[in-house]
């Protein structure tokens, strides 16, 4: 009979394992950079006229394609502010950015609502005062600039027509005191302090591209007024509609604007007519589905200089959702080029 073997010890209980840590963290660390910008993000901010507010971008494509918000999308978690305003100049650009400060003049007395010296009651809209700038700057389009004037916070409104101040808190204030407030006194947009430290990207003159050298002067007041001028700006380059084709005045404007931009600003600019007209950018990636090259309407377009109808939205001057893309696209490889992304 086999002798009998001696049962093992039992292991010596284990030392417990010290605890985990708190986190206060939740989710993935990629779902925590989308939801919670970095502390020193670099703001971004889109100045320009209807094209940069991507009016158009609803049709063709099943959904709308708006240049902003795919930037969002690509640069998140960096913030991305548009500040597009439809049928404005070059000049108003100036103005939304701060870098036209005018000193306003009253123009009678102030109004409640939209009735110029009616008496403001209790149920009344608002007091506003109807002004002009010093700087003869007529409005243009849906132009709206929050700021400051004499140290009293309101908003210099055109999209009327006219343009009127109306103060943010206008409690207190009679027509005489508004009027004395305002007439005279310098206007600063807000706008400028959310400028003074972002990167931008500029599309702006094409409303008064004819002016070549003030849309030229404009833009690179723009330029110069980054925080670091030689980095911290992207200009976008004009394409041209039907109505702008080889030999006309404003096709010729177009080309003189894009060529002295191109040698002014490198790689900090962004030829779209040479995107939107070229062989290879009627290829890039976003169009080409569309197969644009076999369309006979391109190639009659191409020969007079112009892009393509499918990328056009029907009122023949803006790009409609896949013009958008394509713009959207090649924004977004250049910024990854200029390691702003």
């Amino acid at each position: 009979m086999p002798s009998p073997q001696l049962a093992a010890a039992p292991a010596a209980p284990a030392a417990p394992l010290p605890a985990a840590p708190a986190s206060s963290a939740t989710g993935t660390e990629a779902s925590r950079r989308l939801l919670q910008p970095e502390p020193d993000s670099r703001p971004m901010t889109l100045w320009g006229s209807s094209s940069m507010s991507s009016e158009g971008g609803a049709e063709a494509t099943p959904l709308p394609v708006r240049i902003h918000e795919h930037l969002a999308l690509s640069a998140s978690p960096t913030p991305v502010r548009a500040f597009g305003v439809g049928a404005t100049r070059s000049a108003h650009t100036l103005l939304l950015r701060g870098l036209d400060t005018p000193r306003l003049n009253a123009v009678g007395d102030s109004a409640a609502g939209s009735t110029a010296g009616s008496e403001a009651d209790s149920t009344s809209a608002p007091a506003r005062l109807e002004v002009t700038l010093d700087s003869g700057l007529a409005p243009s389009g849906p132009i709206q600039v929050p700021g400051t004037v004499g140290g009293l916070a309101g908003t210099l409104d055109g999209s009327s027509g006219t343009w009127y101040f109306t103060p943010d808190d206008p409690v207190g204030i009679g027509a005489d005191d508004l009027s004395t407030a305002v007439s005279g006194g310098v206007f600063t947009s807000s706008l400028a302090e959310v400028g003074a430290s972002a990167r931008q990207v500029l599309w702006m003159g094409k409303n008064n591209i004819l002016d070549t050298s003030g849309v030229l002067r404009d833009v690179q007041r723009m330029w110069d007024a980054a925080e670091t001028p030689e980095a911290d700006s992207l200009v976008l380059g004009h394409w041209c509609t039907e109505h702008d084709p080889h030999g006309s005045a404003t096709g010729d404007a177009v080309a003189a604007v894009n060529a002295e931009q191109a040698r002014r600003y490198g790689d900090h600019f962004l030829d779209l007519q040479q995107l939107l007209t070229s062989e290879e950018g009627l290829h890039c990636s976003p169009l080409a589905p569309l197969q644009l090259l076999a369309q006979g309407a391109t190639q009659d377009a191409l020969d007079r200089g112009v892009v393509p109808p499918l990328l056009i939205a029907s009122d023949g001057i803006h790009l409609n959702g896949w013009g958008n893309l394509a713009v959207s696209w090649a924004i977004v490889r250049r910024m990854r080029e200029l390691q702003w992304l």
